[in-house]
Parts: structure tokens; sequence; C-alpha cells
């Protein structure tokens, strides 16, 4: 596959990746689509699998051995992101939970790895992993720099899917736990600044039960 042909791809994949494994150049043989819902988990160990998200929103949280409340959400990943198998991150403590229902390619990284080292993009697609991480570490880091609330309406213009210019859709699943895990705080902070979200209307839910963020004060 040359450039010119990945270029007509990047108009409708998100990333290198998503074109080459939507391309002739990987077998469908080779993924494995699964499906994972609220509750479930998937653990970085030494299953040498790779994830690739197709649809829905994932936590990467960093976990507590005895206290669940000192969890630490590192990122919140979406479509197109990768999972990595702990080639690169050894530590057992990380896992990775879906937020609600969330899809899935999964493909053993040793296969992973033998078809893309001797495609002509495999850098390519390890630098746009890389800026990638480096994008989440930045948000994250970012939010410290702000109030709780303003925390709380970044993440949710970060997460929410845009339906007009002012109005966003939240994910399901994106409760209290994850915020307070994502932002440092605890569910009790993050319940109060909500509540105060409700009450002047920046959050509410529409007539399907489903959250919607408002990025101005309604008059």
């Amino acid at each position: 596959m040359d450039y010119l042909a990945i270029n007509k791809l990047l108009i409708r994949d998100k990333t290198i990746l998503q074109s080459i494994i939507n391309s002739d150049d990987f077998q469908d043989d080779l993924l494995e689509t699964i499906v994972i819902r609220k509750g479930d988990r998937i653990i970085q160990d030494r299953g040498q699998d790779i994830y690739i998200i197709e649809e829905g929103h994932i936590a990467k949280i960093l976990t507590h051995n005895k206290n669940i409340e000192k969890n630490i959400c590192q990122a919140f990943l979406g479509e197109a992101d990768i999972i990595w198998s702990n080639q690169f991150i050894s530590d057992s403590k990380v896992s990775y939970e879906p937020l609600s229902k969330a899809v899935l390619k999964k493909i053993d990284a040793n296969i992973f790895f033998n078809v893309l080292e001797t495609h002509p993009f495999f850098t390519d697609i390890l630098i746009e992993a890389l800026n990638r991480n480096e994008e989440l570490a930045e948000l994250y880091a970012k939010q410290f720099q702000y109030e709780l609330q303003d925390r709380i309406l970044m993440l949710f213009e970060q997460l929410g899917t845009q339906i007009s210019q002012q109005k966003f859709i939240l994910p399901k699943g994106l409760d209290a736990h994850y915020i307070a895990a994502y932002c440092g705080v605890t569910r009790v902070s993050v319940n109060r600044v909500l509540r105060e979200l409700k009450e002047i209307k920046l959050i509410e839910k529409n007539n399907k039960g489903i959250f919607e963020f408002r990025k101005n004060k309604m008059v």
C-alpha cells in the first residue's frame, strides 16, 4: 500500500492503523471482535493481546489493591485507540473498564507485530500511538490548573458527542465513580458539583434518559 492509498483511506478512517486494518493488507481472520460491558475488565497482564477500540469509551484505571476509592483513572480511551499488551508497560495494576457497552478488535501481539514490522507505515503507527499517549497525558495533567467544576466541564466536552454548537451528549456510564477517579477527588465532591450543574441546567437528561451537557448556562 502506497502513501496515496493511505491518504485516501485516512479521509474515512481516524488513524493510519485503522486504514491498514481496513485494507487488503490485513486479513480479517487475524482479528477477533469482542464485546465488553460495564462491570467487565481487561487486565493488562501477560496475555500478549492487543485491542483496538471500535465503539464505546474505556477507562484506563490504575487500581489500588485495598481501596477502590483510591483508584486513579489515567485516561478515557475511545474509537481507534489501542490497548497495548505489557510488551510496553509491565505494571499489572493497570486495567481497562468500559463505561457501558464497547466493541473491540482483539489480536495476538506477536501476530500484530509480525504483520506490521515489514509494513512501510510501521514507524508511522508507532509515532501515532506515542503522540496519542502524550495527548492523553497532557489532558490529564492540564486539568489540575482549574477548579473542580471547570475540570468536570472540560471532561464532559472532551468525551461528549457534539450535537449542536453548545450541546453535547455524554457517554453512558460516565458516573461519579469514574469522574472522581479521573479528577483525583472523592465521589462526594463530584456529586456536589453535579447537583450544582443540574440546578443551573448545564447538564440534564433528554427524553431518552441520556445526559446532555450545555457549554453555556441557560438564561
